[in-house]
């Protein structure tokens, strides 16, 4: 009889950090950051690492923070206390640890639109006549 493995999950998430490492056996790897949003009130930190594909898209500046980026792979650890002064505390975002099989780049964010200058306002002379104040002397015609 075969069962699922229900440690394979799939997460789409934004980029939250990136950072290059090097390994105890000297490989460089790419320590991934990302946000994962389950509810609308619940959102999740997954880490891992990767020496493969996004090692080079990073290192290529083709895989920036804020970035959407689907991973498949196996969860490996989640961490959602940590130790304070002795007191176990609670994370504000639990932290899913992954083994990465693969992945998919998405839409990276779009940079902020500047807002158009304004016109510079410079005085101009009238070219407008002097306005004619009326009378109440008879017109010929």
């Amino acid at each position: 009889m075969n069962y699922p493995d229900l440690q394979n999950l799939t997460l789409v998430g934004r980029i939250a950090n990136l950072t290059v490492i090097t390994t105890r056996d000297d490989r460089e790897c790419l320590v991934v950051t990302l946000y994962h949003r389950i509810t609308t009130d619940t959102t999740i930190t997954v880490k891992f690492l990767n020496s493969n594909g996004l090692l080079t898209a990073y290192t290529n500046n083709n895989l920036v923070i804020g970035q959407e980026l689907t991973v498949v792979g196996k969860l490996t650890g989640i961490r959602s206390f940590y130790m304070k002064d002795d007191v176990l505390t609670p994370l504000k975002q639990p932290e899913f640890q992954l083994e990465c099989f693969n992945y998919a780049f998405g839409s990276k964010p779009q940079p902020k639109e500047q807002p158009e200058p304004a016109p510079e306002v410079t005085p101009v002379t009238s070219k407008r006549k002097a306005k004619v104040e009326p009378t109440l002397e008879p017109i010929a015609f």
